[in-house]
């Protein structure tokens, strides 16, 4: 634990923590819709449903996407200065 944040990886450790609040908010979306569901009309809970699935998809996309920028920045970055690598 004592190298888990780091002034180099700072930027990344909050992109991690972004990522699961909003991990935590979907999931607590769908306890709310799972919870209450017997008292919701059937098209309030199909536009939940509709709702939760873009939501989980964007967020799946945006993750992927900005983890894959992340690592195209760490590759160009030892590609430029070889030296200060990793051995």
């Amino acid at each position: 634990m004592k190298g888990f944040i780091t002034k180099e990886n700072i930027w990344y450790r909050t992109q991690q923590l972004i990522i699961f609040i909003l991990h935590l908010i979907l999931l607590r979306w769908m306890f709310y819709v799972l919870s209450n569901s017997g008292r919701m009309i059937m098209t309030e809970v199909f536009y939940h449903f509709i709702g939760m699935s873009i939501m989980g998809a964007l967020l799946i996309r945006g993750s992927a996407y900005w983890a894959r920028h992340h690592y195209i920045k760490e590759i160009k970055k030892e590609l430029d200065h070889p030296e200060d690598g990793k051995v």
